[in-house]
């Protein structure tokens, strides 16, 4: 068997890029974690909107895709990709965590984000939903991927 993938890589498009950021309130001082970052766009975007940004890729080859890019847009003071398993991330510090996992995946991690994250912390989670944080808002839109969920811890 091979290893476990938190979920496919799926692209966002900027339109979904946009609702994450507009959903999540994603402003200067916050710190942004987009666990399963793929390409590293909503890393990018957190980063363009002031916010110190991290993306967390176990796929070795998005994360250098990632890193290029931000090398390219010259934004290695606020964006940083971590080669790292999410599962394994310490997500103590963020103020939002953005999910498109699976929602196997989604079950899985919800217990470690209600034990590291600090009360008030957004989770953004694209497509899948988390049966045991509260809701705080959803954008229904977006027939290719779903709603866009925002919980608060």
């Amino acid at each position: 068997m091979g290893k476990e993938k938190g979920a496919p890589f799926v692209s966002l498009s900027p339109a979904v890029v946009e609702r994450v950021m507009k959903i999540g309130k994603i402003k200067k001082r916050d710190i942004f974690y987009d666990l399963g970052s793929g390409d590293g766009r909503l890393v990018i975007a957190a980063a363009m909107k002031g916010a110190k940004a991290y993306g967390v890729e176990k796929d070795f080859l998005r994360v250098i895709y990632s890193r290029l890019w931000i090398r390219l847009l010259r934004l290695e003071k606020s964006a940083k990709i971590i080669h790292e398993d999410l599962f394994k991330v310490n997500l103590k510090k963020a103020t939002v965590v953005h999910l498109f996992l699976l929602q196997s995946t989604n079950d899985k991690i919800e217990a470690k984000l209600k034990k590291e994250l600090e009360k008030g912390t957004r989770v953004v989670s694209t497509a899948f939903e988390f049966k045991r944080l509260k809701l705080d808002e959803i954008d229904p839109r977006g027939p290719i991927y779903g709603p866009i969920y925002l919980y608060r811890i």
